[in-house]
């Protein structure tokens, strides 16, 4: 094979992954012009970049852009919605469908004074007459990640044991330093660190939205008879020690 032919092969098979970067990049150019103009309250613009039958969480009887746009413009001038910057930004393209995750500090300024709160965004795009219009979104809450408390060894010593969740299914208990090794079924072991004397955490597992606790509780004469596993939103689950 010929250099020159070899070069034409390369060049030739580079394209579609350059296409799809461009794609990608267009896609990205309009969520940021679309946060920019929220930000402006520039509804008309935001407008541009949204199509007309979009739909959100809790839509109602007026189609969630129409909601979405009278809602701001609602709002007193003291009043501004604005991102931070987009981070972990991921986008997947099928055709004229794209679907895009990205997580950022959403931040309400009103009267001089400042909020936020960090959320994962999901988008889904479509492709319409040659430009990217935002169709579904959906977020969902990061908690911060909670602060390691220091607390007694004995305590930690308290809580190792055997706790069932089924009988085929038992949470085996091991101290680990200042931090408990839990071991669930045939899964990996995974570490827990106390929040305060009776909680413990996950750590790492709030970047992803799990907001999950730990509670061990004890009888009157201070024995540890179970412990709660506790999610954000959810419902509390028994986890009782049987060794």
């Amino acid at each position: 094979m010929s250099p020159r032919i070899a070069w034409i092969l390369i060049a030739t098979l580079a394209l579609p992954s350059l296409a799809f970067a461009q794609v990608e990049e267009q896609i990205a150019n309009a969520i940021r012009s679309r946060l920019e103009a929220n930000r402006r309250n520039d509804m008309a613009t935001w407008a541009t970049f949204v199509a007309d039958d979009m739909m959100a969480p809790l839509e109602g009887a007026t189609p969630s852009k129409q909601s979405r746009i009278a809602q701001q413009q609602a709002w007193p001038r003291e009043v501004t919605y604005f991102y931070g910057p987009l981070q972990d930004m991921k986008v997947r393209i099928n055709g004229d469908t794209a679907i895009v995750t990205y997580h950022a500090d959403q931040f309400t300024q009103i009267g001089g004074q400042t909020t936020s709160i960090h959320k994962w965004q999901i988008e889904t795009h479509v492709r319409r007459d040659g430009r990217w219009l935002l169709l579904g979104v959906a977020d969902g809450l990061i908690p911060p990640e909670p602060k390691t408390a220091k607390i007694d060894p004995a305590l930690l010593d308290a809580y190792v044991g055997q706790y069932e969740w089924a009988p085929t299914l038992i949470s085996k208990i091991e101290r680990k330093g200042d931090s408990l090794l839990e071991r669930l079924g045939g899964g990996e072991p995974g570490e827990w660190l106390p929040e305060s004397e009776t909680t413990f955490f996950v750590p790492g597992a709030a970047a992803g939205g799990d907001a999950s606790r730990m509670i061990f509780v004890k009888d009157p004469g201070g024995r540890v008879t179970h412990y709660i596993y506790r999610e954000l939103g959810g419902t509390d689950r028994i986890v009782k020690k049987i060794k």
